[in-house]
């Protein structure tokens, strides 16, 4: 069987691994030149405990209240589909929704771990940390939401550990932190520096006989003989296809007549030297603002601009997601900048990915629309995709994901 993947973001090259372990010849089209592929400008977080979808309960308020305070790491651009997607948000906000695609996700999520020691097993080289991850907030509300937060993973069967840190306890987890209200600990969490993943799972990809190409790609209706797929240098011929080109998907999938409510929900990075750095990834609750140290530096990421799809990072938003920051780390310096990215992560309105096949499409499989959680649930997608193609059907816990759900 011959695929062809296109994207090659996490999703994709995970998918070509799973694929070629599973016997089938692959080639992955991928778009080096792209600079705002949502992987590589990510936070590097591999955090199952985050799989409550972005429509829980409080989201509206905690959103309004962060515009009025001047502090929204949000913003929303109109545009001709988001009218709907927003409609569908607010519908998957409702209890038994919510608590569904939760359960879902955490599944999904279940395979992350073993798959990064597995990733980790084969030799790639790979920088990768196992300090789990501090949620920390600055108020009394913040710090209920963080503790509700992790409180509603383990009842939807989160299995791993976390402590719930008084202030003072915070300060000792990490000096690096300036007072604080309270924190969670999320202990079995664990983040890796993107760029080099990508560059591991390329790798990967050729040790086991794959086929990486550069260059854009547009999908031609099948026919008798299967999928045929153009790309710049000429058609390739494929038994299936696997569409998992993020945020991109959706115009590949527009040019069958699919329709998929998946918008671009745009977030920058920057990594900067610097002295009083945290010993530990942090999630900032009220900021909204995620910050990882890796070896000689430190990521700060943030924003949510919803329906937006900028080629490049605005100085003024890096600049807001420094600021917000600074209030909670004690003694941090930032020091030289090292890189500024904009990353376009492809979202659902549910939160819950696109794995599956299009009614209609037979060989068709999408894998998008994961979020900000990418890189958590790319090893469980990736063995969601292997099974529907070499099975022709998804699983049973698969079935959550179908992108035929939204009418």
């Amino acid at each position: 069987m011959q695929v062809v993947v296109i994207g090659g973001g996490v999703i994709g090259l995970w998918s070509a691994r799973s694929l070629l372990e599973a016997g089938v010849s692959v080639t992955v089209l991928d778009r080096p030149t792209d600079t705002s592929v949502a992987t590589s400008a990510s936070a590097g977080w591999v955090v199952p405990a985050l799989s409550q979808p972005l429509s829980g309960p409080g989201v509206v308020q905690h959103t309004v209240g962060q515009v009025l305070r001047r502090q929204a790491a949000f913003s929303l651009t109109p545009t001709a589909s988001i009218a709907r997607w927003l409609l569908e948000f607010l519908r998957s906000g409702r209890p038994h929704t919510f608590h569904a695609g939760l359960t879902a996700t955490l599944g999904l999520a279940a395979a992350a771990l073993p798959g990064y020691t597995g990733l980790r097993a084969s030799g790639v080289d790979l920088e990768e940390h196992q300090d789990g991850l501090l949620v920390v907030a600055r108020t009394a509300r913040g710090l209920e939401h963080a503790v509700e937060l992790a409180q509603n993973v383990e009842t939807a069967g989160y299995a791993g550990k976390y402590d719930v840190l008084t202030a003072d306890e915070l300060a000792r987890r990490d000096p690096a932190l300036a007072p604080a209200a309270g924190g969670v600990h999320l202990r079995d969490e664990i983040h890796v520096r993107p760029e080099q993943l990508l560059s591991a799972l390329r790798s990967e990809v050729e040790r086991l006989g794959g086929v990486l190409r550069e260059g854009g790609a547009r999908l031609v209706a099948r026919d008798a003989h299967g999928w045929k797929v153009s790309t710049g240098t000429g058609t390739l011929s494929a038994d299936k296809v696997i569409v998992a080109a993020g945020y991109w998907s959706r115009t590949l999938l527009s040019d069958l007549g699919v329709r998929v409510p998946l918008e671009s929900a745009a977030g920058v990075s920057v990594t900067m030297a610097g002295g009083g750095r945290p010993a530990y990834p942090l999630k900032l609750v009220e900021a909204d603002v995620a910050v990882t140290p890796f070896d000689g530096g430190v990521r700060l990421a943030g924003r949510f601009a919803l329906g937006s799809a900028p080629s490049a990072p605005s100085r003024r938003q890096l600049a807001r997601v420094v600021d917000a920051a600074r209030p909670y780390l004690r003694d941090w310096s930032p020091g030289s900048v090292q890189l500024e990215q904009v990353g376009l992560r492809p979202v659902t309105p549910d939160s819950l990915p696109l794995v599956g096949e299009p009614r209609g499409h037979p060989g068709l499989v999408v894998a998008t629309g994961h979020g900000m959680l990418g890189l958590t649930l790319a090893p469980g997608t990736a063995a969601e995709v292997a099974h529907q193609v070499v099975h022709g059907v998804p699983t049973a816990a698969g079935a959550a994901f179908d992108p035929n759900r939204f009418r």
